[in-house]
């Protein structure tokens, strides 16, 4: 970090300050030593002026001795202005009517709540002008699909579980599973939520055998908020997102690279479509093209590159290839 804004410079030495009282306060000296610490280039007069602006701004407070010692008024609320502009605020809308029209309805009503609030505190000829705009914006499914609001209660509480860190209690429902597997209730730590095309994931930490596991989130069911919490730890080294591919893939699951030599048309689709940020797309020659990528193979991939059909050249690792032949062969006998 070597030079930033005043605005954040000042906001640093705030949350540099947060949490102390008139007993454990800071100098300015001692508030200069931290933001070295953090690397910022900055010198002891422009951190004095950054305090003396903070006592007005931020509510903070000094005490009598020599030198001052600085912390923030435990009365102050602090007030964050945000500062958009037309451009912010349109992009700010189009994300909330996406959020709205192609997510788990759980979204809709707070998406519809904070777009009403904007409108509700900007000048009447930037609202009319927002709202006349939001005719210009259309939201469909895509062939991943909105998913379906069954469970909505259950969803909010999932999230108040993962922004507080408590245990639920539910069922996890699976058409791949047994009729006894699906009425087990079980207790679930939510760690984090993924939103993919629109649908919903959720990792949590079973707490029976204390492992993490993905799990579609329309079918957590019958959920119960206990009053449990639980302590989080660091997932960097339990779970591996980075190798997802549209929330399939599981987070245990090694990275393969994946190669495809196909025709034009298929790679025009990965052209403009990236599904995964390992992707590439390289000409060979002639309607000869490579797509290249690295993540964990799963059945969905399989199904998207077996919908190209002829335009498949080759396929690498051979286990995908096989699980392309089979969807292919099982399409055919059922056909025949």
């Amino acid at each position: 970090m070597d030079k930033i804004t005043k605005q954040r410079r000042q906001e640093l030495i705030f949350q540099i300050l947060k949490g102390k009282t008139i007993n454990d306060g800071l100098t300015a000296n001692e508030v200069h030593k931290r933001l070295i610490n953090e690397g910022l280039t900055i010198d002891l007069r422009t951190v004095r002026r950054d305090l003396i602006a903070l006592t007005s701004s931020h509510g903070l407070c000094s005490d009598q001795l020599r030198p001052e010692r600085y912390y923030p008024s435990s009365d102050y609320q602090l007030k964050y202005e945000l500062h958009l502009n037309e451009n912010t605020l349109q992009v700010l809308l189009i994300a909330l009517n996406s959020l709205k029209f192609t997510s788990h309805d759980y979204f809709k009503n707070f998406a519809t709540e904070t777009e009403t609030t904007i409108f509700n505190s900007l000048d009447s000829r930037i609202t009319e002008s927002l709202r006349q705009s939001k005719e210009k914006y259309f939201f469909d499914y895509s062939t991943a699909g909105k998913p379906a609001s069954t469970n909505t209660k259950d969803f909010g509480k999932i999230m108040i579980a993962i922004r507080e860190n408590k245990v639920i209690t539910c069922n996890n429902e699976s058409p791949y599973k047994s009729k006894e597997y699906n009425k087990r209730r079980r207790h679930f730590a939510p760690y984090l939520f993924i939103l993919t095309s629109g649908t919903p994931y959720i990792i949590v930490q079973d707490q029976e055998d204390m492992k993490f596991k993905k799990l579609k989130a329309t079918r957590v069911k019958n959920v119960h908020l206990s009053k449990k919490s639980f302590e989080r730890i660091d997932l960097k080294e339990e779970i591996n997102l980075e190798t997802l591919v549209g929330g399939w893939g599981g987070i245990s699951d090694k990275a393969i690279d994946i190669t495809v030599n196909c025709e034009e048309q298929m790679a025009t689709y990965f052209q403009e479509r990236i599904i995964h940020p390992t992707q590439t797309v390289e000409k060979l020659q002639e309607n000869s093209y490579k797509i290249r990528m690295r993540c964990a193979e799963s059945s969905e991939l399989a199904r998207l590159f077996s919908s190209f059909g002829g335009q498949i050249n080759s396929i690498e690792p051979e286990s995908l290839y096989d699980d392309i032949k089979s969807i292919w062969n099982s399409g055919l006998k059922k056909v025949s």
